[in-house]
């Protein structure tokens, strides 16, 4: 059983059980610990020996954690980050941010030129220097989880169902179009003709990453053949010709001035998506985190 208070070598032993896990395995994570494969096995052993449970199962099979394994590497994101946290509080009393600051944000949204984000991150650096910024792009549930496990201070994206131990605050709308390309019967379509007839016989490009029943009703009577995990495999999928799929405007514009894609409809299908930020239920958040958050509410749209 691990002794308390926990030595030294005890919290090694625990980065290296950290590493392992988010390397996906021994040999992935040697770059990172800069020892071998086998040292870091022993290690891990070691760890199981203190703990008194097994971590991980390794073999043929590949690396996989066991429940205890992944209680233990929940535990470890904890801990690591009130120590982190200790230190960023400490230094914040002398008037100085320091530390590392994670943050997930929603993919392509640099494109949406009425994003608060590109401004709040500017002013973030200006004012916290000595912060070292780790800025992830990732699917929305991907975000949660981030944020749930500690990976990530805050986050932003679009989350229309939400999970408990959350906290979400609106940072604005994105306006969304249902598109499709060149080579795709409603490119060509007249005003004259049934454009609602059209919509519904075209193979849908899904959103894996929400529930599309609930946020676009309209595909509730759609045949869908394929489904993206990011908004850049939407596009993808559009551009075949074989699909209709909702774009952020901003991002869709490109190939609209192209002359390479087009909303239906004229609009009539458009629908609006509400940006949040998120960020874990927590009695004292990261102080780095905290001033981010301000900015992103002062640059927020009203």
């Amino acid at each position: 059983m691990l002794p308390l208070p926990l030595s030294k070598a005890d919290l090694h032993l625990l980065h290296v059980f950290s590493t392992v896990v988010e390397a996906k395995g021994y040999s992935s994570a040697q770059a990172e610990l800069n020892v071998a494969p086998s040292t870091i096995s022993r290690q891990v052993s070691d760890l199981e020996i203190r703990l008194g449970m097994t971590l991980c199962q390794r073999g043929r099979s590949g690396f996989r954690l066991t429940e205890e394994g992944k209680l233990v590497y929940h535990a470890t994101q904890q801990l690591f980050g009130a120590v982190r946290a200790f230190g960023e509080t400490i230094d914040a009393s002398r008037g100085r941010l320091t530390g590392n600051l994670a943050i997930a944000v929603i993919d392509n949204w640099v494109f949406n030129e009425w994003s608060p984000f590109a401004k709040a991150l500017k002013a973030f650096v200006a004012q916290a220097p000595d912060v070292f910024i780790d800025l992830f792009a990732q699917a929305p549930d991907d975000i949660e989880m981030s944020v749930l496990d500690g990976r990530v201070h805050i986050g932003a994206g679009v989350f229309h169902k939400h999970k408990p131990g959350l906290t979400y605050t609106s940072l604005g709308l994105e306006r969304m179009g249902l598109y499709c390309a060149a080579g795709h019967p409603l490119f060509e379509a007249q005003d004259g003709e049934d454009i609602d007839a059209l919509v519904k016989n075209s193979a849908y490009a899904k959103r894996a990453y929400l529930r599309e029943r609930d946020v676009a009703p309209i595909s509730r009577k759609m045949e869908t053949k394929a489904h993206a995990h990011q908004i850049e495999g939407i596009a993808h999928l559009i551009l075949t010709g074989k699909f209709v799929g909702y774009l952020p405007e901003h991002f869709a514009d490109v190939w609209v001035q192209s002359g390479r894609m087009k909303t239906i409809g004229e609009g009539r299908f458009d629908q609006s998506s509400e940006i949040k930020l998120v960020k874990k239920n927590e009695a004292q958040p990261s102080v780095a985190a905290k001033v981010l958050e301000d900015l992103l509410r002062n640059f927020a749209q009203p």
